[in-house]
């Protein structure tokens, strides 16, 4: 049964109540705790984020808008949904994003449904292709490289 399901629309739309009180981001993402985490837990989820022991000292309100995409997506995991839906995760996001969303991702232990067109991101979390065509849907279980393998791309 799917307890909770959580949509990321990476088109962000990031509202200046978001991050307008005074919180360190640590003090910020523990507001989204849930029953069982501890400060490990909240470090940990920062930490896959690239925050470093410093980071998590600054007010929320200062961070980048890359670092606020990232502090949401943590509360996103602070949230434990069994399934997160994403569309172009990837879209507006700097290179040390990417790879914080990457790192996240693969610890991530529920199902992951996302569209993009980010061959790299794709290759490094797809087990599953579903390529929408315009005559028939293709549904392929295994690696993105292995999938261009099956249709004769690579």
């Amino acid at each position: 049964m799917v307890r909770e399901c959580a949509y990321w629309l990476f088109t962000l739309r990031i509202t200046p109540d978001d991050f307008a009180n005074d919180l360190t981001v640590f003090d910020w993402m523990s507001q989204w705790k849930q029953p069982g985490d501890d400060e490990q837990t909240i470090r940990g989820i920062l930490g896959r984020l690239l925050f470093s022991q410093d980071d998590i000292k600054k007010p929320a309100k200062v961070l980048s808008g890359g670092e606020k995409g990232r502090m949401l997506f943590g509360k996103l995991m602070m949230e434990k949904p069994n399934i997160l839906i994403m569309d172009e995760p990837t879209n507006h996001l700097d290179m040390e994003s990417i790879e914080s969303l990457n790192m996240a991702l693969e610890m991530y232990e529920g199902t992951l449904v996302f569209v993009s067109h980010d061959r790299e991101f794709v290759s490094s979390l797809a087990t599953r292709v579903i390529e929408l065509k315009a005559d028939r849907v293709v549904d392929f279980t295994g690696n993105y490289e292995d999938y261009l393998r099956s249709q004769g791309i690579v």
